[in-house]
């Protein structure tokens, strides 16, 4: 059943495909722009928290910037907080340990049992500044926090897939690399024990050759030609054809003993 336009009229299947490009087209441009429409709301909040920019043109590098300077600013206020809190605490500690004293010393001097005024109002003037203090750095604490998530958030909407397919990509590389390098492991062990099996075999082809008498074929039976030139392939390996590990890839090697009177000549050809 052929498709239909609005206008009533068929379409063929070129315009009904063109048709649809022309709608994935549009869903997708409109997505970008609600996705770029999100991260230029996130900057120009974050440049609401960032101080002294009011009428200021920042690109997005430049806020970025500005936001994360500011936020080790908050950091080192908050330390600087901290450690004026702690001092505070200690100032405290020492008074309310020291006021008793002092008072019974006033009490056996004057005779009067009534507290030491001035030490309580400092003391609460020093209560009052910690508390404001600490309420300050809870402020600086929750101004921080927010700044990072938008961060994260600004983040998250710049650089989603990507992050993701190249983590997968090292990782992959990085099985690939290990799995090769086993496989390399593997193939120098069995070719050092083929190494060796081919070297002891080449010594026991050259002491048997050098036992059999000039002009012997090493043979019990037949004619024996004085002079005679034998020769005898002790072992030849080519490729996927070893005799101890079937199927492994081994230069062909070609030992071949030439026996002559008075001489034992050993040729190898690879």
């Amino acid at each position: 059943m052929p498709a239909w336009s609005l206008a009533n009229i068929p379409l063929t299947p070129e315009t009904q495909r063109d048709q649809e490009r022309r709608i994935r087209r549009e869903i997708a441009n409109s997505n970008e722009r609600r996705r770029m429409q999100s991260i230029n709301a996130g900057f120009q909040s974050l440049k609401t928290l960032i101080p002294h920019t009011d009428g200021e043109k920042l690109s997005k590098a430049a806020i970025l910037q500005q936001t994360a300077e500011y936020i080790f600013s908050l950091e080192q206020e908050k330390t600087r907080l901290l450690q004026q809190n702690t001092q505070l605490k200690r100032f405290i500690q020492e008074l309310s340990g020291s006021s008793p004293k002092r008072r019974r010393a006033e009490d056996k001097d004057e005779g009067i049992g009534s507290p030491d005024i001035w030490e309580d109002e400092k003391a609460e003037d020093l209560r009052r500044e910690m508390i404001e203090l600490r309420q300050q750095l809870d402020k600086e604490r929750s101004v921080r926090m927010m700044l990072e998530e938008q961060v994260r958030s600004l983040e998250a909407h710049m650089y989603p897939e990507k992050l993701k397919v190249i983590a997968q990509q090292v990782q992959l590389q990085q099985q690939q690399e290990q799995v090769r390098l086993l496989h390399q492991e593997k193939l120098e062990r069995e070719q050092q024990h083929l190494r060796t099996q081919v070297s002891r075999g080449v010594r026991e082809g050259l002491a048997h050759a050098a036992a059999v008498p000039p002009g012997s074929s090493g043979a019990d039976s037949g004619p024996k030609v004085p002079g005679c030139q034998v020769s005898c392939i002790i072992i030849t390996l080519s490729p996927c054809s070893s005799p101890w590990r079937p199927g492994l890839y081994i230069h062909p090697i070609l030992l071949m003993a030439e026996l002559r009177p008075g001489k034992v000549t050993l040729h190898a050809h690879s």
